[in-house]
Parts: C-alpha cells; structure tokens; sequence
C-alpha cells in the first residue's frame, strides 16, 4: 500500500513545461495516517503516458514524442532508455503510449511498448512490441502486432493479466464504429495474446487475438483482486463508460 500511495503521489506530479529537475514547494495529505508529500520529482518531460512502478523499484514512463524514461524515485534522476520514431507526439493525441513489463522479470527483463507509426493519418499504423532489457537500454525490437493507427482513438492499454497473458486495448482510429463491429479487424477491440506475441488456444474465436468487440477508445485497464479485468473507455462526447472485461463480449460501439 505504500509504494502504490508514493506511486500516485510521484504520478499526479509530474511536470511537463519546465527544465529543472526538482523544486522546493511541497504540499501534504494526511489520508487514514499515511502522509503523502507533493513535490516536482521530474520536470521536462514532454507529455508523459504511461507511468509504472518498476520490478527494479524504478519509475517507468513512456513519453508521446517517443522517449521511454527511467527515473530514481528518490532524487528524480533519469535515463532515457529508448527512443522510437512516432507518428503524433506532443500535439496529437498518437505517438509512444502504453508501457508493461515481463512478470518474470529477474529471468526475463522484457519491456512491451505500443507506439504509433507513418508520417501522416492516411498511413499512420500502430505497433505493439517487446524490447530487452540489457541494464542500460531497451534493445532488439521484436515487433508482435501490426494495426491501423490514426490521430486519435488509438487504445494503447497494456495489462499483464494473472495467467501471463498480455491484454491491449484498441481504438477505433475515428471510423465512427465500423472496425469496432468488424471481427476480422484488430481496431475497436481488446485482444489478448501470450507473451511470445502467439494467440493463446482459449481465445473466443480461433486464431484470433480479439478478446472482446464493440470499444470505441479504452485507455484504462486494471485488474481486480478477485481477478475481474476493469476498463474505463472514453465515450462520445461525454458518455463515457467504466466496464468489467469478459471474454467474447461486444460492448455496443457504435
């Protein structure tokens, strides 16, 4: 429970508009006797995405222009690990998104990214793939999913779940639906793969990474402790939707 709360407390304070690293201006929370201290760990970062809490009790995150980061949470020193070429970046809503890492970390120190490719929406594509981990740096890129990209809707949520295998959420690239109801696609969809990038035997349909069917643009994935998969998906306007994961399911977009 600690580091979760010093996790929040580093995430809500990322900053991304200056270029010092820290600052002296503090506030505190004083939640049920656990004390949280807002400070700026790391400032300049541009558009930060993902944020995880690392195996090696390091801070993780991706940056949409492409940069994956790894910061001491005690001094808010950082690396950069990785650099991709994107399409998107700070203006757009494409570019490095979503971030896991291996369970198995200490036998298999692997990184999986999904990143946004081209140079334009017409030709934009989004790719999911794994890295190693050398110590340093992420290196030899084994790409495991291609799909359509575009400028918005592009998903990007990964989720290690408990039987070790990996989740991603798609979006619909603003196609208003029609790759969301269109089985033979990847967009609109979770899909579920094993680690490798293969597709796991007991997948709904056979052959088929889709899990589930009918996503606009979900960008939020957790797992319960009772195992349940829980997603937040960004709606129409404002009709946003909070939905449990199961298997085979069509959550109805359009």
């Amino acid at each position: 429970m600690k580091t979760l709360l010093t996790l929040v407390a580093y995430a809500i304070v990322f900053a991304i508009s200056s270029t010092s690293h820290q600052s002296s201006a503090q506030t505190q929370w004083d939640i049920e006797g656990t004390i949280l201290t807002e400070f700026d760990l790391v400032t300049g970062l541009q558009v930060p995405w993902e944020i995880l809490w690392g195996p090696d009790d390091m801070i993780w995150a991706t940056t949409r222009p492409g940069d994956v980061m790894r910061i001491d949470p005690e001094t808010g020193a950082y690396t950069n690990v990785l650099h991709v070429s994107v399409y998107g970046g700070v203006g757009s809503e494409a570019g490095l998104l979503g971030m896991a890492m291996h369970p198995d970390w200490a036998n298999t120190p692997k990184v999986y990214v999904v990143y946004n490719t081209g140079t334009s929406w017409s030709n934009a594509g989004e790719r999911l793939s794994v890295f190693d981990w050398n110590g340093s740096q992420l290196v030899n890129e084994e790409v495991l999913i291609t799909l359509d990209g575009g400028g918005i809707h592009n998903g990007s949520r990964l989720l290690v779940l408990a039987d070790n295998t990996l989740l991603m959420s798609t979006g619909d690239t603003g196609d208003g639906g029609a790759s969301s109801q269109n089985l033979n696609v990847k967009n609109g969809k979770m899909l579920r793969l094993n680690l490798d990038g293969s597709v796991p035997a007991d997948n709904p349909w056979p052959g088929s990474y889709v899990y589930s069917w009918g996503h606009r643009n979900s960008q939020g994935l957790c797992l319960g402790p009772d195992g349940i998969i829980y997603s937040s998906e960004h709606g129409q306007s404002y009709w946003d939707e909070f939905n449990i994961i199961e298997a085979g399911r069509n959550y109805g977009w359009p």
